[in-house]
């Protein structure tokens, strides 16, 4: 490793210098003045593509860790800046990809309507904020939905989320494909209604009940849950249970009370 150069002011080192120093050290502190100087700038065009600030922080501290173990490959000061943009809008767009594919499998699951509606002809960077932004919403949506599935449950959607079929998903749970299709319109009966009014039926609770869910739902630990309202970890998992068990009862006789209506 090279000596740790010396200096009081981060300005007073000019960006070769500091591209230089840099790619050719192993040093903490060229990294920390890297990320000072150019933190905000990548962040922002990140946020651009990924419409979501919390993972435009992940995102761009994935792309400095990157640059500073793949320095023999950027190899070229004046590449580097160029290197750091072009390998966070990958990431971005790997992540809104991967993302993508879930909200069209929940689309599928679910059969959810476009959040938004119709969209208006824009140009394209306007679209491609829309895009961002609604597949952010969506796949907030998935996780909440998947936050009300028992850990059988789960473990049969997280299969058919990659792509197993029920044949294939039977063998690497030690079942057969009959009753995981079985299980899978189960939980179809009760789930997709719910993914419709799920901000209905948490606005209908109990205030207690809905701070709860809305933290539990949010992935919030039991144990911060806990802290905040002030009950105990067993309080939390039955509340999440009574809930979860009347939002089914619920969704199911309002499904029943809606064909009856119409078959009259």
């Amino acid at each position: 490793m090279k000596a740790v150069k010396n200096f009081s002011s981060e300005r007073e080192i000019e960006d070769d210098a500091l591209h230089r120093w840099f790619l050719e050290s192993a040093n903490e502190e060229a990294l920390s003045l890297l990320m000072r100087r150019y933190y905000e700038p990548i962040r922002a065009s990140v946020t651009k593509i990924i419409g979501n600030h919390h993972d435009a922080d992940e995102i761009t501290n994935e792309t400095f860790l990157k640059a500073f173990n793949k320095r023999d490959m950027i190899k070229y000061p004046d590449k580097l800046v160029g290197w750091l943009y072009t390998t966070a809008k990958n990431v971005a767009i790997d992540q809104l990809r991967d993302r993508q594919q879930e909200v069209n499998q929940m689309h599928e699951f679910f059969s959810l309507d476009n959040v938004d509606g119709e969209r208006e002809a824009a140009d394209a960077s306007m679209l491609a904020v829309q895009q961002a932004q609604q597949t952010e919403i969506e796949h907030y949506l998935l996780r909440r939905l998947l936050r009300l599935l028992s850990e059988k449950e789960l473990e049969i959607i997280e299969h058919l989320l990659d792509g197993l079929r029920p044949r294939e998903i039977a063998e690497a749970i030690g079942s057969t494909a009959e009753a995981v299709q079985k299980r899978w319109e189960r939980i179809l009966k009760w789930l997709r209604p719910i993914a419709h009014q799920l901000d209905e039926l948490i606005d209908n609770l109990p205030p207690q009940e809905r701070k709860i869910m809305e933290r539990y739902l949010d992935n919030q630990p039991f144990e911060d849950i806990t802290k905040k309202e002030s009950i105990s970890p067993t309080d939390v998992e039955v509340c999440v249970k009574r809930v979860v068990k009347r939002w089914k009862k619920t969704v199911t006789q309002n499904a029943t009370t809606k064909v009856k209506r119409e078959n009259n």
